[in-house]
């Protein structure tokens, strides 16, 4: 049986950081010698900033992401993800979870499509403008064509930055045989699969339509040897199932 790969986009890594440990602020009434003292004490709490969340896809879809992880550890699917990927992750605030990076769950780095190197940190130049730089630089026509159907190219010396990441991560999924690219943003799953042209070889799915797939057997390993839909359900043991 094949072990779908699926490769992380990096808002995933930034919506499965539920565990934040953190200090909150109180006042308090204290009696020193006599005198009472109004003082700020703090305590230790934990902090899920996903329950802040109204909008009632975006949370549900946070929320699958850890039963999507535990697949993962469980060897069922097989999570990738490039440098870049990974740098990039590292501007996101708020991910010191104590759950770890992606609820722990083993995750493989992969090359890119091209050898390449870098300088990532350091320098005259701010990291983020080094990226971006860097992925502008880069005329390969895969890419170049990925550009075009994420929006990432929007005329001649016009470059829309978050898009350009989503294109080069798209490229090294494409690169790596990946069955499916995970994503919260759900603006680019549709911007892509409303492109009249758009020949991207590998699917962008949200962790709620991925665990739907997995769950109701109708996975689809297109990079495998013989190209059919697989059936997981006999052998997985889905977390949670035993409370539903």
């Amino acid at each position: 049986m094949d072990t779908p790969k699926v490769y992380l986009d990096t808002n995933i890594f930034k919506f499965s950081a539920t565990d934040l440990p953190r200090l909150r602020p109180r006042q308090q009434n204290i009696n020193w010698g006599g005198v009472d003292h109004e003082v700020t004490v703090h305590d230790y709490i934990n902090v899920n900033p996903n329950e802040k969340i109204t909008n009632a896809k975006l949370k549900q879809n946070a929320e699958s992401l850890e039963e999507l992880a535990a697949l993962g550890k469980q060897g069922t699917i097989k999570y990738i993800i490039q440098n870049e990927t990974l740098f990039e992750s590292w501007g996101i605030p708020n991910m010191d979870s104590q759950t770890g990076k992606f609820y722990g769950t083993p995750i493989e780095h992969v090359e890119a499509p091209i050898k390449y190197g870098r300088v990532m940190i350091g320098g005259r130049g701010n990291a983020k403008d080094m990226q971006f730089n860097f992925l502008k630089s880069l005329k390969y026509e895969r890419f170049l064509e990925i550009q075009k159907i994420t929006g990432a190219y929007q005329g001649k010396n016009k470059m829309n930055r978050n898009q350009l990441l989503d294109a080069f991560h798209i490229w090294c999924a494409e690169h790596n045989e990946c069955d499916y690219f995970l994503t919260m943003d759900f603006k680019l799953i549709k911007v892509v699969s409303n492109n009249k042209k758009q020949n991207i070889m590998v699917k962008l799915i949200s962790p709620l339509d991925l665990l739907s797939k997995l769950k109701n057997g109708t996975y689809n390993c297109m990079h495998s040897e013989k190209t059919k839909l697989r059936s997981f359900l006999p052998t997985l043991c889905f977390p949670g199932d035993a409370e539903r």
